[in-house]
């Protein structure tokens, strides 16, 4: 079959165009034939192969073991991120100077095409933007009156729950959880709208009684996808107003503490996507992209217990006082 009678999908999310050989759901894809499609610089370009088309790392070449799911090999042939489902993603070597180089994918064994498309989207799409120079977050980001807040932590810190929480006050969610950040001209970096919706767990209390469960499910992970409808991936970025990052508290009320920007590098450390570099040039890397951005942005620690009767109360304050900021 010739590239002019393959069906191309092309999404929209961080501001780029994911250009793909087959349909992510949560990607806002639009169809369209081989003939008219064209590449454009700054694309991020994935065809799915079998898993034989993917190298097999030697022990030696394991750059990082299981961390948050994902692990990661360097060799001749590139980067290679294998996830915890058996799904992989293989980035050619410097993917920062060939444009729209593919990218190769392939699905784990047994693995449903929903988490297929989240694994890409939320653990493989980050790492190669990041490996393309580019500023990523484990983080939601809303957009209060003009503003757009970043909410950042590690899973089941609650960010998927406050950005519900906020949209049914009548808020945009930029991200639920990746954020794109670029800093360009402006003093504070701008932020990119990603994919529609909020993934919930099935036992979040912001389900409908119907939909409620206390099963985990398949690797515990969020399995409902609420506040869909509205097409974000065509709103303009919005410079960055502050960040909370979130912490299991004690009490109802929130505690909101300001932090230096020496005190904000480690938590933005843990919120970046840096995987993928080698271990040499890492440490290097992360220390100039995190002083860059604790100096540019707001930071203040955000600590609260979770509790359903007291959710709409947690929510009205944590407005006002972003409004305050």
């Amino acid at each position: 079959m010739s590239d002019r009678d393959k069906t191309i999908w092309v999404h929209h999310a961080h501001g780029l165009r994911i250009v793909a050989d087959f349909q992510i759901s949560e990607g806002q894809a639009v169809r369209c034939d081989g003939e008219v499609h064209r590449s454009r610089a700054g694309d991020v370009v994935l065809r799915k192969v079998s898993a034989k088309r993917l190298p097999i790392p030697t022990r030696g070449e394991w750059n990082v073991r299981n961390s948050g799911g994902i692990s990661v090999a360097l060799g001749h042939y590139g980067t290679l991120l294998h996830s915890y489902c058996g799904s992989a993603a293989l980035i050619p070597p410097d993917v920062v100077d060939v444009e729209n180089a593919e990218i190769l994918v392939s699905r784990g064994k047994s693995i449903s095409t929903t988490r297929f498309n989240h694994t890409i989207l939320h653990a493989f799409i980050p790492q190669i933007l990041a490996l393309r120079d580019e500023v990523v977050l484990h983080s939601t980001s809303v957009i209060i009156d003009g503003r757009c807040y970043l909410f950042a932590g590690d899973s089941g810190m609650g960010k998927s729950t406050l950005a519900a929480g906020f949209a049914r006050l009548g808020h945009t969610i930029f991200s639920e959880d990746i954020a794109r950040l670029e800093f360009a001209h402006q003093r504070r970096p701008v932020a990119f709208p990603s994919y529609p919706g909020v993934r919930l767990r099935g036992n979040s209390f912001l389900l409908p009684a119907d939909l409620r469960t206390n099963e985990v499910g398949r690797f515990g992970l969020p399995k409902f996808r609420v506040n869909a409808e509205t097409s974000i991936a065509q709103e303009l970025p919005t410079p960055v107003h502050a960040i909370f990052f979130l912490r299991l508290g004690t009490t109802l009320r929130p505690k909101i503490v300001r932090l230096s920007p020496m005190q904000a590098i480690k938590p933005y450390l843990k919120a970046s996507f840096l995987l993928a570099f080698p271990k040499a040039t890492r440490a290097r890397i992360a220390f100039a992209q995190t002083v860059k951005l604790a100096s540019a942005i707001p930071a203040f620690s955000l600590s609260y217990k979770r509790s359903a009767p007291h959710f709409g109360e947690l929510l009205e304050t944590l407005v006002e006082s972003a409004k305050r900021v």
